[in-house]
């Protein structure tokens, strides 16, 4: 589940292609709506599990929309937000990176470097399939 080689295939936000990453959400609605935008794709959420995933706080990076340079919110996705991740990436500076939400402004994602030293101090919670109301899917 934490492998990071979906991301790594196809690039994300805050990763280059090739780098893995794990992206998830702070909350399991956030989560949601970051799928369901990605061209619209309600199948996406058709046996769709989810997990929760904890880690202590001295292992994260906080970011705030004013530390993020111009056009980290682009769509499509630019090389800015990639750029950042990727040094992020590269320093190893920490497990978990927070970052602004493009989808819910306010609301925060986390992108995990499953290549991490710390990897093995997360908390993987419960996986369990998540059943929606049908009018969602």
């Amino acid at each position: 589940m934490f492998s990071g080689v979906g991301a790594e295939a196809v690039g994300g936000r805050f990763n280059s292609p090739g780098r893995r990453a794990v992206y998830a959400a702070g909350s399991m609605s956030l989560g949601i709506l970051e799928l369901m935008v990605q061209g619209n794709a309600r199948h996406r959420l058709q046996g769709l599990v989810c997990a929760s995933v904890s880690f202590d706080e001295r292992y994260v990076r906080c970011l705030e929309v004013r530390d993020l340079p111009a056009g980290w919110n682009s769509r499509p996705v630019s090389s800015v937000s990639q750029c950042l991740g990727d040094a992020w990436f590269d320093s190893q500076e920490s497990l978990v990176l927070r970052i602004p939400s493009v989808v819910v402004p306010g609301e925060y994602n986390y992108v995990i470097n499953p290549r991490h030293p710390d990897v093995g101090r997360l908390g993987l919670g419960e996986v369990r399939s998540v059943d929606f109301d049908p009018r969602i899917v």
